[in-house]
């Protein structure tokens, strides 16, 4: 049975990143996957790295049980929305505690594996109004410090990603079009 591990980067838990999940969610249950959601926003750890990054910090038992449930899964999914300019310095700081590089780990005094070698990952970004209109203009993509600096670089490959406008409302054709897009790929388990 394949784990998936779906990871709500929303800081505000709105009903729009609640509303792909469970798309995203129905269609891997119907395929039989076991699904595990964990919002970054509900665990508890100190987002900034500690020792100008000499050494590693003993991980929070929150920090401790996202590892855990990384290592279980095959399959990552981050559900983000995007601002203007900047990440929310809780998705940040899980990342920068989790995903930081190997060098730091030549210490034995931690046993600390980041290594998810044979993993595969999908980023959604929603953005809202004002950061899709830029996106559409120059196609800049948002999402590549996730996708390239923290995910790829552990190994989790292949990578795939979506953009997302905002959803007004769930009732229109534009996010019926990414909740039947969601469930597809929930069945596709990708």
């Amino acid at each position: 049975m394949k784990q998936i591990l779906i990871l709500n980067g929303d800081t505000d838990k709105k009903n729009s990143t609640d509303f792909l999940i469970e798309a995203y969610k129905k269609g891997a249950e119907s395929a039989g996957a076991a699904i595990k959601v964990m919002a970054i926003s509900d665990l508890i750890f100190n987002s900034n790295m500690l020792f100008s990054n000499r050494q590693i910090a003993e991980l929070e038992p929150d920090l401790n049980k996202a590892l855990q449930a990384i290592h279980a899964s095959h399959h990552l999914v981050l559900f983000c929305p995007v601002y203007v300019e900047y990440i929310p310095a809780k998705i940040k700081g899980f990342f920068d505690r989790l995903f930081v590089p190997e060098q730091l780990f030549k210490s034995s005094q931690l046993n600390f594996n980041n290594e998810f070698r044979g993993k595969s990952g999908r980023i959604v970004s929603i953005l809202d109004e004002h950061t899709f209109k830029e996106w559409k203009l120059n196609k800049r993509t948002t999402y590549l410090s996730i996708k390239k600096t923290v995910l790829e670089k552990r190994h989790i490959s292949p990578v795939l990603t979506n953009t997302i406008g905002e959803l007004h409302s769930f009732d229109n054709h534009y996010s019926q079009k990414w909740s039947a897009k969601m469930e597809k790929f929930g069945t596709q388990l990708i």
